[in-house]
Parts: C-alpha cells; structure tokens; sequence
C-alpha cells in the first residue's frame, strides 16, 4: 500500500511536469482538494498553472481559428451552390410576369448594400403586395418569415394604420414590428397610412435574388 508521504511525492512531481490537480488526483489516487491542499500554495505550482492557462488560451485560439475557417468554407460552399441554383432558376422562371416584376420592383425600391436581408421601402401597398407575392413564389419564405413596419408622422394612428396595412397585404399583427415615428405632419404630406418597409433576413435569399436581378439586367 502506497503511503500517503509518497503520494505526496508522487503528486509534487506530476504537477512539476505540468499535470492538473484532477488528473493528479486520478494517478494518485486521492481527492482533488487534497491535492490542492498538498500544492496550491507552491511557488512552482502557481507557476504551472500559468503556463497550463496560457497553454489553453492558445489551444482554444487555434481551435476557433479551425472553426471559423472551417465555417468560412461551408459558406463559401453554400453561397457558390446557392449561386448556381439561381442561374438554374432564372432560366426557368423568366418568363414568368411576376418573377421579373418583384425583380424590377427590387432594382427600383430594394436595398442593395445590405448583404443580410431583402427590404423594399415604399408608401405604395400594391409594391408591398407584388414583392410580398414574388417572394412567397420564388424565394420559398412563408409569412412567417416576413417582417414589416412602418414609418408613421406622430398626428397619424398607429393602430388604424398597421390594421389598413395589415388587411391590405394579408398579414398578420405578428408580422409587424415596431414602427418609427419620423418629424413631419400627414396632411401636409401625400401620405395616409405610412411609409412601409417589408423586411426578410437571410443572406442566401439576398445573394439569390442580387443573381437574378444581374441576369434580368443583361437581357433589357
């Protein structure tokens, strides 16, 4: 039977070679508070475990390094097959009235420096409507995923105002996000219900439709 005095040797040497009190505790056979009791206070053992946290700082840098390298590819991947299929797509759906009226409609009103999402923005709700439409169509996002909200002068309803909205594009209360309210008057503005601003996240969808839109363009 090993004596304690022994263990205590046997663990002092362990944590000069750099081992942890959990797996010294696990070689030698004693609890992990003991060994900390044994060594916590030891020069040399404050000094391992500097170098061990240091050690596992830069293990847990090269390990995000491979994640986020590894992540970079995936996307390349994703992005690369997502450009593909729309070349595919548009070939089959150009001649579709809809398909390219929601792509004109985004090249006049849509954002285009945001690579994250699709958002057109316009007091016109027939605009809303036919770009709601083309992206239930074409880009396979449900309801669900479209966000809306609107740009309301502080004399207008808020209330009555996303009820119009909401009844004209189909949507549902859920849909719609806070609204901002912007300096100015209504009745001095041609503006009844708000401006509108349909939103949906996505930066595949957004490269898909950033494809499709180039390729409409070289045709006109």
């Amino acid at each position: 039977m090993i004596r304690l005095e022994e263990k205590y040797e046997m663990a002092v040497q362990f944590r000069k070679r750099g081992f942890t009190y959990s797996e010294i505790a696990k070689i030698v056979d004693v609890s992990k508070s003991t060994v900390s009791n044994w060594l916590s206070k030891k020069a040399f053992s404050k000094k391992v475990k500097e170098d061990n946290l240091k050690r596992t700082a830069k293990d847990n840098m090269k390990r995000i390094g491979l994640i986020n390298k590894a992540r970079s590819s995936e996307r390349k991947t994703r992005y690369l097959e997502a450009e593909h299929s729309a070349i595919t797509e548009y070939k089959h759906y150009k001649k579709d009235p809809l398909f390219i009226a929601g792509l004109m409609l985004y090249v006049g009103i849509g954002d285009k420096t945001t690579p994250h999402l699709l958002r057109i923005t316009t007091a016109n709700m027939d605009s809303h409507r036919i770009f709601i439409t083309f992206a239930l169509s074409y880009l396979g996002v449900t309801k669900e995923q479209l966000r809306f909200w609107l740009h309301l002068y502080p004399d207008m309803f808020e209330k009555k105002c996303v009820g119009t909205w909401s009844k004209y594009l189909g949507l549902q209360k859920e849909n719609f996000h806070k609204n901002q309210v912007i300096e100015g008057n209504s009745k001095k503005q041609p503006l009844q219900h708000g401006v509108g601003n349909t939103i949906i996240g996505g930066t595949v969808l957004k490269l898909k439709l950033t494809k499709w839109t180039e390729l409409a363009l070289l045709e006109f």
